[in-house]
């Protein structure tokens, strides 16, 4: 087992629809780690932004924080 901790950062496209997108890994630690960060973050709930009482799309920046426990 690897200790690895850090930080994943994704690109994300949180959608009209209600769909998480990951549009590209700006970030990543390796050994599967960023696979995992991509699961997490496709399953993210959320309700969509809105611009003129209308769901409209919204992209960002997720970080996902891999820390060992005690």
């Amino acid at each position: 087992m690897k200790n690895i901790e850090g930080e994943v950062l994704l690109e994300m496209q949180f959608c009209a629809t209600g769909e998480a997108r990951v549009l590209r890994m700006v970030r990543g630690l390796g050994a599967g780690l960023d696979e995992t960060a991509a699961a997490a973050a496709r399953g993210i709930r959320f309700r969509p932004a809105t611009r003129d009482g209308g769901a409209v799309d919204f992209d960002a920046i997720v970080h996902i924080v891999f820390q060992l426990a005690n």
